[in-house]
């Protein structure tokens, strides 16, 4: 009989968005680039290559507080896609590319049990944290990778500052 352990543990990706103020809207990726963006990778989901795991919460730090907080999507993939947009252009992934999607998170910082503001300096001076709990997202990841991969994409009308930083945080039962 194999003996099972689950172990916990905490990933990130982190990001600076373009220097520029240009208007998010519905659909938009917020990624590094407006023309070569680089997908998210999250290390080590998996204790080892080809192993699973399930996400339990997620977390969204922005180097920005906006006074319109931004609404985003997180969509999780076990396979990095190569086409889906580049900052704030639209989410375009192809329908392959859709079939290694894992799951989907909602960081809406406009749900006010979801944001909890660090230094509330308005604008680039300060910055806030989305969070949510409770995610119940089983993955596996595919063999010869213990990553998974992210893309942005907004969900409600957000401007942001020249240079916004962003960081993901995924909490993660590993089996």
């Amino acid at each position: 009989m194999e003996r099972v352990v689950i172990q916990h543990t905490q990933t990130f990706a982190d990001f600076t968005r373009p220097a520029d103020t240009t208007a998010y809207t519905a659909g938009d990726v917020i990624a590094d680039s407006t023309s070569a963006a680089t997908v998210m990778t999250f290390p080590r989901c998996a204790v080892t290559q080809g192993r699973s795991g399930t996400i339990r919460s997620a977390m969204l730090i922005d180097g920005a507080a906006q006074a319109t907080k931004l609404s985003a999507d997180l969509f999780l993939f076990d396979t990095a896609p190569a086409s889906y947009g580049n900052d704030n252009g639209a989410f375009v992934p192809t329908d392959d590319e859709m079939k290694a999607a894992v799951g989907v998170i909602s960081l809406d910082g406009t749900a006010a049990a979801n944001i909890k503001v660090g230094d509330a300096t308005s604008g680039a001076g300060g910055n806030c944290i989305v969070q949510v709990t409770a995610q119940n997202i089983p993955f596996q990841c595919v063999p010869g990778s213990s990553d998974l991969f992210g893309v942005l994409v907004a969900r409600n009308a957000y401007t942001p500052v020249s240079a916004e930083t962003f960081r993901i945080k995924l909490g993660i039962e590993q089996g």
